[in-house]
């Protein structure tokens, strides 16, 4: 089973992101080392920040950044249902604020402002005519939901064990029930309430799915919430409100 290309590149990403800023904090420190040794003595014998720790396999699922722990809690269980189907993630630093600007690094440049474009003058001549065809009507958009592969139902199965535990009750409202779900490490832009009475959400997991299209669909009962999967289409990204469930599914 081929890995998610959305996976990976996300995995790809934060790995580049999180490595980079170690790299920039590290350089921090040690110009400060270096500006210490020239002070006196006493100056110097500060105790110096001891260096980030670094965390890999189960640690990450803990790490401060929620982008990471949802990744790494992705390709632990789809290599748990399909060993070998997600690349591991490589050992990432623990880092108290992924989002704050290392000390020393400069404010990132404003984008000049576009300038207006004058009003067409009456004057102005015509566009001649161009030699390319008319454009062709757009296909369009399918909002039918798409079978899961083999390994996205093994998955879908362990995200819905997790969460069924995570509610001893039935959740009081629509916020109770979004922050039980982002605590699960799911994100909050991927969890998305549903038009109507019924208190429900969709999860999109098609970018952390080994078969890009498993997507989850929580609704409060009585005593607790139940989780059914399905598949959404990819081509062209509909929303996954928008998507529409086979009759008796």
């Amino acid at each position: 089973m081929p890995t998610s290309k959305h996976l990976l590149r996300s995995l790809a990403l934060t790995a580049t992101a999180l490595g980079a800023l170690t790299l920039t904090a590290c350089g921090t420190q040690n110009a400060g080392a270096a500006r210490n040794a020239a002070e006196p003595a006493a100056a110097a014998a500060v105790t110096a920040s001891p260096s980030p720790r670094m965390l890999s396999g189960k640690d990450l699922e803990r790490h401060p950044d929620p982008v990471v722990r949802a990744e790494a809690l992705a390709v632990r269980l789809a290599n748990t249902c399909a060993p070998g189907t997600a690349m591991e993630l490589p050992p990432l630093p623990e880092v108290a604020n992924v989002a704050e600007t290392v000390p020393g690094t400069p404010p990132a440049a404003e984008e000049p402002p576009t300038p207006a474009q004058p009003p067409a003058s009456a004057d102005a001549p015509a566009d001649l005519p161009s030699d390319l065809p008319p454009p062709q009507p757009e296909a369009p958009v399918s909002l039918d939901e798409v079978p899961l592969a083999d390994v996205d139902r093994c998955v879908a199965d362990a995200h819905a064990d997790r969460i069924r535990a995570a509610f001893t009750a039935a959740p009081a409202d629509e916020a109770a029930l979004r922050k039980t779900l982002t605590g699960l490490d799911y994100l909050p832009e991927t969890v998305h309430r549903m038009p109507g009475d019924a208190l429900e959400f969709r999860i999109d997991l098609r970018e952390l799915s080994p078969g890009d299209s498993l997507a989850l669909e929580v609704t409060a009962t009585g005593t607790g919430v139940r989780v059914d999967a399905f598949g959404a289409p990819t081509a062209d990204t509909p929303e996954i409100t928008e998507i529409r469930r086979k009759q008796g599914a």
